[in-house]
């Protein structure tokens, strides 16, 4: 019975020691956990392949890196810690100190050198506004680049660094080229032309000799007589004996289908029994003949432009169908005239690039080809391409073509023109000579476009078609715009127009009110 009371006892006394020692661990613990200090975070960026050292306020014993692909970690002493870079990307490094606590995180972010891309970029472009900035292992290209090349070769800079490039860049306003373009050509001809022509018959006509371009017609001319008798036609030659030719007849003859000498000397020698006469005929002939077309162009940086004045011909090609009737003719069109096709491109430091192909063609009837009937004119071309560099407002010619041509030619009698000084009497001389000389010049310019206040003036601003009065009566074929604006809008009077403005009583003025008048 007395045993009782006492294992109870024991019971109580064990369970409450177990109670307080569990009590003492957990209030251990407790201070433990509030005694633990929150690590601090720390954002570092090394550049690739470089090192850093970091250094630490509290002394700690140990620190870890999350990847070592991107990252190495050294500690030197218990308050530094030697970093290095050796891949792009991010990690962490966690340093603990002497109870293994973690005192502080590193967000580590290994970037590529920047400052050694923007400056490879601004030595290549010589372009200042372009930056270089990295994000989460990219390089991002951010500014303004003068123009679509210099930004083009920016990014192929970046991305020969093996890295991921994310272009921000943003291109000037788009320039504007305007291209003129002037073909001169000056053609000179000269010519000189001598000759001495003989005519002689005898005094019936019947034998004669010429020298020279013309034949004259030796012999009677027969007169031809018709008769009908009893259906029967009876055709009747009868001689008409001219005793020679004339002298009109021999400028005829030596003429033909040359066209009139510009000077002529017609002298009959002999009008006997045997007709001489004698032209001597002399010619001088100069022409020059001037070519101008300034053809202007404007296009954008980098696209092509293409200007035609001129026309286009016909020409028949090989039939593509056929039908019941026969063949259906086809033909395709060629085109002449001063065309122009052209390229610029913007370069850096104001310089254009321009590729050019000009050309001035014009239709020559004198190779012209006849095939069933249709003639196909020849074309006369003269052009150039090229590709050349040129500043704003500078010039260049770009082609140029200088032709002589000298042509001699001797017609005369045999044996008798070769003789000295006589062979003069008995010989007809000519000298050609041809020149012709080609330039085209090209100027560029950058232009920008009218603002909306510029008035840009047409070749119709100062004139207008004339009235039946002004026709008829004072043979103007046009006026001058400012008597027709008088009529119409007031010419020259600045203010309000178009309606009647009361003039107040004893004043030349108009009267307003608010602007307008009363």
């Amino acid at each position: 019975m007395c045993r009782g009371p006492s294992r109870v006892g024991e019971v109580f006394r064990s369970r409450l020691t177990v109670g307080l020692a569990a009590l003492v661990i957990f209030a251990f613990t407790s201070s433990t956990l509030q005694a633990q200090p929150e690590p601090t975070v720390r954002h570092i960026v090394i550049t690739l392949n470089k090192s850093r050292v970091v250094s630490f306020a509290m002394p700690f014993k140990t620190a870890s890196v999350a990847s070592t692909e991107i990252a190495d970690v050294t500690p030197l002493t218990d308050h530094s810690l030697y970093i290095q870079g050796k891949g792009i990307g991010t990690t962490s490094i966690s340093v603990f100190n002497q109870n293994m606590q973690l005192v502080e995180l590193l967000d580590l972010e290994v970037a590529i050198d920047t400052q050694t891309l923007q400056g490879r970029i601004r030595g290549e472009t010589r372009s200042n506004s372009i930056r270089v900035l990295s994000d989460n292992g990219a390089v991002v290209l951010a500014g303004v680049a003068p123009n679509a090349p210099i930004a083009d070769r920016a990014v192929t800079i970046a991305q020969n660094a093996g890295v991921t490039v994310i272009n921000q860049m943003t291109v000037a306003p788009t320039q504007q080229v305007m291209l003129k373009v002037r073909f001169l050509e000056a053609s000179r001809t000269a010519e000189r032309d001598l000759g001495i022509n003989w005519f002689g018959t005898n005094a019936s006509g019947t034998r004669g000799f010429s020298t020279g371009l013309g034949t004259p017609t030796i012999g009677p001319t027969p007169t031809i007589t018709s008769s009908t008798t009893g259906g029967t036609t009876t055709t009747t030659a009868t001689a008409n004996n001219t005793g020679g030719i004339s002298i009109i007849k021999s400028a005829g003859a030596l003429v033909g289908s040359t066209g009139i000498p510009f000077a002529t000397v017609l002298a009959n020698l002999a009008h006997d029994s045997v007709n001489l006469d004698v032209m001597i005929s002399a010619l001088e002939n100069k022409n020059l003949v001037r070519t101008l077309a300034e053809p202007d162009l404007v296009t954008v940086s980098g696209e092509k432009a293409t200007f035609l004045a001129g026309g286009e011909f016909p020409v028949p090609q090989v039939a593509a169908t056929t039908t019941g009737q026969g063949v259906t003719p086809t033909f395709q069109f060629e085109q002449f005239g001063v065309g122009l096709d052209f390229v610029p491109t913007v370069l850096d430091r104001g310089v254009i690039s321009l590729r050019l192909a000009p050309s001035v063609s014009e239709l020559d009837f004198a190779n012209a080809v006849t095939i069933s009937g249709t003639t196909i004119p020849g074309l006369t071309v003269r052009k150039a391409a090229t590709t050349i560099e040129l500043r704003d407002g500078q010039s260049f010619a770009i082609a140029g073509m200088y032709q002589s041509r000298n042509a001699r030619n001797l017609d005369q009698v045999p044996w008798l023109g070769s003789v000295p000084v006589l062979g003069a009497l008995f010989r007809s001389s000519a000298f050609q000579n041809a020149e012709t000389d080609l330039v085209i010049l090209v100027t560029v310019h950058l232009v920008q476009p009218a603002t909306p206040m510029d008035h840009l003036a047409t070749p119709l601003d100062k004139s207008l078609p004339s009235n039946d009065a002004d026709f008829f009566i004072n043979g103007q074929e046009e006026v001058p715009k400012r008597y027709s604006d008088y009529v119409t809008s007031g010419g020259n009077v600045n203010g309000p127009y178009g309606y009647i403005l009361p003039i107040e009583q004893g004043s030349n003025q108009p009267v307003y009110k608010n602007g307008a008048p009363k």
